[in-house]
């Protein structure tokens, strides 16, 4: 089924290449092995710049959340500390303090990332997400549903082993779409029998209109991925996917919060990894969480990238 699913996505990528080629010129920056393309690299900023008006017009940053979150950038392995719960007493006031270690990975590149490119390379400006026009919308096509890892994603992913191989997560959350699942299991590889690794609904990456943000059947994951807690996980077809409209930034954000307040925040785990996307992490550390004006944090996720924070929630009694 993957093989299949992957040979029509090829297919789509080979007539995107083939219906404009003769008229655009394919530029060198999307034939790059292994690594961020210079249009990659740009997509994530002009994506950052679009998600930022989006957020300031649907007015997420005025949201004033119950529990407050904050994160801190951990620079390396050996700043990771315990988690803290604590109940302090404030002028009369008593809040409810709790740190988190949270390792958060994007997942390497997609199918629909390298398509996405190709038409940004080939047909400069005229990609847009929101349109329902499959000609300048690839990402409604259904070859993209749930979009695997290229092979340059499946690189990204293997170099990153060594990188997630020093960490010492006690549980691994990962998002149930093909390609996040694949990225937890080639760079967290090394954490794949010493730890629990379940897979949460509500880290998926942003629902509605673009197919390849639409799962597939879960008994067909658990298939491919049997070592992994699928009870987080709602029925076997994917009823939270909306084709006819994108979750608004203000739902992905409740969506966001609520994961991070109900979920996270009261595991009994210290320090954990959550393997998701890039929408959903860039939302996170712009509207939910305080990063305290870090562009460490607050920039959009490159594929594969790993970002290790001190995450803080703080409610008051």
């Amino acid at each position: 089924k993957r093989a299949d699913q992957m040979y029509r996505q090829v297919k789509f990528l080979i007539a995107i290449m083939v219906s404009v080629t003769t008229s655009s010129p394919v530029m060198a920056s999307t034939t790059k092995t292994a690594g961020w393309t210079k249009t990659s690299v740009q997509a994530t900023k002009n994506l950052a710049a679009e998600q930022r008006l989006k957020f300031k017009a649907a007015g997420v940053y005025d949201v004033e959340w119950p529990i407050k979150l904050s994160a801190e950038r951990i620079a390396s392995p050996d700043q990771s500390m315990k988690n803290e719960t604590a109940i302090v007493g404030q002028d009369c006031t008593k809040t409810r303090t709790t740190t988190k270690v949270i390792h958060f990975q994007r997942h390497g590149q997609g199918y629909h990332n390298l398509i996405g490119d190709l038409f940004r390379d080939l047909q400069p400006g005229k990609l847009v997400l929101d349109s329902k026009d499959e000609s300048i919308n690839p990402f409604l096509k259904r070859e993209m549903v749930d979009s695997p890892l290229t092979e340059t994603g499946r690189k990204q992913c293997k170099d990153r082993r060594k990188e997630a191989s020093v960490l010492n997560p006690e549980l691994l959350v990962v998002s149930p779409l093909l390609r996040a699942m694949q990225t937890a299991q080639l760079s967290f590889h090394d954490h794949k029998n010493n730890i629990p690794w379940v897979a949460h609904e509500a880290c998926r990456e942003e629902l509605g209109l673009l197919v390849c943000n639409e799962r597939r059947l879960l008994s067909e994951i658990k298939e491919d991925f049997p070592w992994v807690d699928f009870s987080e996980c709602g029925d076997d077809e994917d009823t939270l996917f909306n084709p006819h409209q994108r979750e608004s930034p203000r739902e992905m954000s409740q969506r966001i919060y609520d994961f991070l307040v109900n979920f996270i925040r009261d595991r009994p785990e210290k320090e954990i990894a959550v393997v998701g996307h890039s929408a959903w992490l860039f939302n996170m550390c712009n509207v939910v969480m305080d990063c305290g004006e870090d562009e460490n944090l607050t920039n959009w996720f490159l594929t594969s990238e790993i970002r290790s924070m001190r995450v803080t929630f703080v409610e008051e009694l």
